[in-house]
């Protein structure tokens, strides 16, 4: 995990800069599978590549939260606002409107509040690669190639024992031939 949070505040730092380039998120998968790979003791095998890769994906997604917010929010500014639905109700004081509606005049919490962040947040962590790479090719490229790092890097090593061995016996060479060597 912390290889993940290491490589996510890469990727927002240098995203500060106003650049994101998405060949880092092949750097945070690297960093990930390392992480994964010392953290095992350097056994590999497939249950610390599945692990390499998920946390791989989630540091993914949570390294593009900020850019998406900040996308999202300016095309929420974009859109029109939303029309009281009490003008197009007839029966307005229904259970169901006073239950369901959007625009009840209550302020939410500041624990609401928390938890609607909270609960934003982990759906665009967990959506957000999935969406990008569907809308752009190289984007699912990128992610892919970061997975594969993170896989790759946690590949189980395999000890390889040959033998045994025969000693072979080695004659001395004859006195001659070691004199006229020399």
């Amino acid at each position: 995990m912390g290889g993940g949070i290491a490589g996510a505040a890469v990727y927002w730092w240098v995203g500060l800069t106003g650049y994101t380039p998405g060949l880092l998120l092949i750097l945070v998968g690297w960093m990930v599978g390392t992480a994964v790979f010392k953290g095992s003791e350097e056994r590999g095998g497939l249950v610390y590549q599945l692990l390499a890769v998920l946390l791989t994906y989630l540091a993914v997604g949570a390294a593009r939260v900020p850019e998406v917010n900040a996308r999202s929010k300016a095309e929420s500014e974009k859109m029109p606002r939303r029309v009281s639905s009490r003008v197009f109700d007839r029966h307005h004081d229904s259970f169901i409107h006073r239950t369901f509606s959007p625009d009840m005049g209550d302020a939410m919490s500041r624990e609401e509040v928390v938890v609607t962040a909270i609960l934003h947040t982990s759906i665009t962590v967990v959506r957000g690669p999935v969406y990008e790479a569907r809308q752009s090719p190289v984007s699912a490229l990128i992610y892919g190639c970061a997975l594969y790092v993170a896989w790759r890097r946690n590949k189980r090593a395999v000890l390889s024992v040959v033998g045994p061995f025969q000693w072979a016996s080695v004659s001395p060479a004859p006195a001659s031939e070691a004199a006229s060597g020399s």
